[in-house]
C-alpha cells in the first residue's frame, strides 16, 4: 500500500519525495545524535520543510516515529533476508552467528537510529504506550521479528526450551551493552567480549537438563 498523508490522502510524487527525504533526515539524524534528543523540529529544518510539512506527512510526532520504524523495518527487511545467515551445524556455530548479527546490525546506520530512538522515550514501556502508543505497538512488533529471527537460528538443535527462552531474552541487552562500550570506549577488547559471552552462552545451552 502507497504512503498516505496523515489525513489519509494520496501523496503524489512531490510529496512522496518530501516524504523520503523527511525519513532519510530522521534517521540519519537520530544515528548521528550521539545520544542526544533528536526534535522533529530538527528533522524539518535539516530537511528544508517546516513542521507544517512533518505534520501534514505524519500528523505528530508518534506518527513520525513509527513512520521511522517502519521505515528501517523495510530496509532491514530486504538486507537481512535476501540472503538470510546460514544456520551451520553446532550450537557453538549458532550462537555465533546470533550474536554476531546483532553486533553487526547495531553499528548500522539504521541500527544506532533505532537504538537512540528508543533511547529518547521514557524508560518504562507503560509510559511509551501512553504517550506514544503507536510507537510502542511498532517496537513491540521489532522485538517479534528479534523472537522469529532467533528461533530460525536456533532451529533443529534438539535444545532445552527453558534455556532457549532465557537466553533469548538476555542477549539482545547482553549485545547492546557491549554495543555501547564500543561508542565510548571505556573497554579495549570487545572481541574477547564477545567470545566469552559466546562461551557462556553455549555453555548454558550445552548444560544437561535439571
Amino acid at each position: 500500500m502507497a504512503p498516505q498523508s496523515a489525513a489519509g490522502t494520496r501523496l503524489n510524487k512531490r510529496g512522496l519525495e518530501t516524504r523520503a527525504r523527511l525519513l532519510d533526515v530522521a534517521i540519519q539524524c537520530l544515528a548521528d545524535s550521539g545520544g542526544e534528543p533528536v526534535s522533529a523540529n530538527r528533522i524539518a529544518k535539516d530537511a528544508g520543510v517546516t513542521w507544517g510539512t512533518v505534520q501534514h506527512q505524519f500528523g505528530d510526532l508518534d506518527g513520525l516515529w513509527v513512520a521511522v520504524i517502519s521505515e528501517i523495518h523495510s530496509r532491514s527487511w530486504v538486507s537481512d533476508h535476501v540472503a538470510p545467515p546460514s544456520r551451520g551445524d553446532t550450537i557453538r556455530e549458532r550462537v555465533a552467528t546470533v550474536i554476531d548479527s546483532v553486533w553487526t546490525y547495531l553499528d548500522t546506520t539504521e541500527g544506532r537510529a533505532l537504538t537512540a530512538l528508543r533511547t529518547s522515550l521514557p524508560a518504562r514501556r507503560s509510559d511509551i504506550a501512553v504517550e506514544y502508543p503507536r510507537t510502542a505497538a511498532a517496537f513491540a512488533a521489532r522485538e517479534l521479528d528479534w523472537i522469529q529471527g532467533f528461533d530460525y537460528l536456533m532451529d533443529g538443535l534438539d535444545l532445552d526450551p527453558d534455556k532457549l527462552y532465557r537466553v533469548r531474552c538476555l542477549l539482545p541487552a547482553a549485545i547492546r551493552g557491549l554495543s555501547n562500550e564500543r561508542e565510548i570506549g571505556f573497554t579495549s577488547d570487545l572481541d574477547i567480549a564477545r567470545t566469552a559471552l559466546t562461551d557462556a552462552v553455549v555453555a548454558l545451552l550445552s548444560q544437561p537438563g535439571e
